[in-house]
């Protein structure tokens, strides 16, 4: 587990994702617990139950590596096969950079996605494409790109994270360039950041995010005084509910 943090404070930047999956029966303020006590320096969301598609083993520790096209590359003990996983995650992000697909359509409509993360780039190559079967799949999955996106920011939102969703909002508006439809819908999505609601808000989530690098300094006394008054003070929205998931968490684990 320090592994796969640690990787993934190098790499997600770079397009990987890490995934730590526990199924030992856990709770989830048990895992909250753990995660805050043992790596504060990572703010990880967490949840109950299986759902990355790996062998099973039963066995510990177990993990997998998934390829930038979602088949697996490689299963086993991550203790045992440290330099295995570090070179097929090296070679998938740069397959990442350079897209992938059997045709050089394919592996540019891909590259503009998901390493550019330029969405007007990548549909304005699939518009100039004949068609057929694989113009209809790419455009597919360019829209869906969009909508995974698009969708990211409410859901963002919703679990606390405003800082985070405004940035997203604003990087995807780059992203779909003048594009009539998806610009007019990002534009509005932006806009609404500057609403009294969003506003006060984006203000919880800036108090939170000091709180929580106090937490990764190992400052938990200065930080659970801190998250009682801001959970007090934050009202019921998101980043309230966060903020008081946390103090539990720290609660739990005086």
């Amino acid at each position: 587990m320090p592994s796969a943090i640690s990787q993934n404070h190098e790499l997600a930047e770079k397009g990987l994702v890490s995934i730590l999956v526990e199924s030992q029966g856990s709770k989830p303020e048990q895992l909250e617990q753990f995660l805050w006590n043992r790596f504060p320096d990572n703010e990880c969301f967490s949840c109950v139950g299986i759902f990355v598609p790996i062998p099973e083993s039963r066995g510990i520790p177990h993990a997998a590596v998934i390829g930038v096209d979602g088949k697996l590359l490689w299963a086993g003990n991550p203790a045992a096969s440290k330099q295995v996983i570090e070179k097929l995650v090296d070679e998938q992000l740069k397959l990442l950079k350079k897209g992938w697909g059997d045709s050089s359509d394919a592996r540019k409509v891909r590259a503009a996605i998901y390493a550019k993360h330029n969405l007007a780039a990548a549909a304005t190559i699939v518009a100039a494409m004949d068609d057929g079967d694989e113009k209809a799949a790419l455009q597919k999955e360019v829209d869906n790109r969009y909508a995974i996106r698009k969708a990211s920011i409410s859901n963002l939102q919703k679990s606390g994270h405003w800082l985070a969703s405004e940035d997203a909002a604003k990087a995807l508006l780059k992203g779909v360039g003048r594009n009539k439809v998806w610009f007019a819908e990002v534009t509005e999505l932006t806009a609404s950041f500057a609403t009294d609601d969003a506003k006060i808000e984006l203000a919880l989530d800036k108090k939170l995010e000091k709180i929580l690098d106090n937490m990764r300094k190992g400052k938990t006394d200065k930080a659970r005084k801190a998250l009682v008054k801001l959970v007090e003070k934050a009202g019921q929205g998101g980043v309230a509910k966060r903020a008081a998931r946390t103090l539990a968490a720290l609660q739990s684990g005086s």
